[in-house]
């Protein structure tokens, strides 16, 4: 898709030029090289025109991380005589664009804040404005890193993550050049959790919790370390804190009560009935189905000496 004939894109350039561009040492050549450049990208990913010329000017005001403009910023009206009042709008956005605080917020899945980093002033642009900047910038760090290998494996990392985290902004074919360009900086397998080894109750009274525990669920009370206690099952373990006395480091805001733990069982739900009702303990609810990590299960809920609430699960 090219720019409207209205745009005059020949004379857009021209203006560039004349305004220094063309003279400006830049990756691959000079600023107005990149310029063109840029702007052939977008026209490969078939963007509106008017994201087309936003890209061919990008770097009009300067932007966070490219100081020298070609305008400033009181001459706004210039340039969108020239390009249009939508295309220069999206320059104004590239260029005030600040980095630090934007990017790592793009991706969350909800409404961008954009910081002005002229103004410092954060908004909610428009999201085809977001997108559109979004893929200025795909183009833009897509052309820089093909001609200088220093920058690239500089921020070859930080920028496959920014466009993966950002794909849905960007049209399929953006994300697609981000992908087979910057493929190679991507991180490999991440963590891969496999199991719960143990769990921390913060407590007020550890001999009373313990009894109940090995009393009631028959968990093995073990000690390690410097007169630390926990409890034993299975493969796991819960580690006892005393309130006003936790060990660093320890949970923000450990809490007495404030547990609500699921255990699995291969026992009946009639016989854990039985077992809380022989302990004298009360039944919150239960038995009831419900959903678990491996499917659907049956759940009988209790609560400990601390009021933590304890749900006894059986799988079919």
């Amino acid at each position: 898709m090219e720019p409207a004939p209205s745009a005059h894109r020949p004379r857009v350039e021209e203006f560039l030029a004349g305004r220094g561009a063309a003279r400006m040492p830049h990756p691959g050549g000079t600023l107005l090289d990149h310029l063109r450049r840029v702007a052939r990208l977008l026209a490969d990913w078939d963007v509106e025109p008017e994201v087309q010329l936003a890209g061919l000017c990008h770097a009009a005001y300067g932007t966070d991380g490219f100081d020298a403009s070609l305008l400033a910023l009181t001459e706004r009206e210039v340039l969108a005589e020239l390009i249009g009042e939508r295309a220069e709008a999206l320059v104004y956005l590239y260029a005030s664009c600040d980095r630090g605080a934007v990017y790592p917020r793009l991706g969350s899945g909800l409404p961008l804040l954009f910081r002005d980093r002229f103004t410092g002033r954060e908004h909610t642009p428009p999201d085809a404005d977001v997108r559109a900047a979004v893929t200025i910038t795909a183009a833009n760090e897509l052309d820089v890193l093909a001609h200088n290998a220093e920058l690239a494996e500089r921020h070859g990392p930080g920028l496959y993550g920014l466009f993966a985290r950002s794909r849905d902004l960007l049209p399929a074919v953006a994300w697609q050049a981000c992908a087979t360009r910057l493929g190679r900086y991507a991180p490999g397998p991440g963590i891969a959790i496999s199991g719960l080894d143990h769990l921390v109750l913060t407590v007020a009274d550890i001999e009373r919790t313990t009894a109940f525990y090995q009393d009631v669920l028959g968990m093995r009370p073990v000690a390690f370390g410097e007169g630390r206690r926990a409890l034993a099952f299975g493969n796991s373990k819960i580690n006892l804190h005393e309130a006003g006395h936790e060990p660093l480091p320890h949970a923000a805001r450990p809490t007495p009560g404030s547990a609500d733990l699921c255990l699995v069982t291969e026992t009946s739900q009639e016989q854990v009935l039985a077992q809380l009702a022989a302990h004298g303990v009360p039944v919150e609810q239960g038995p009831v189905p419900r959903t678990g990590a491996l499917g659907p299960f049956l759940s009988t809920y209790l609560r400990d000496p601390d009021g933590n609430l304890i749900e006894i699960s059986t799988y079919a």
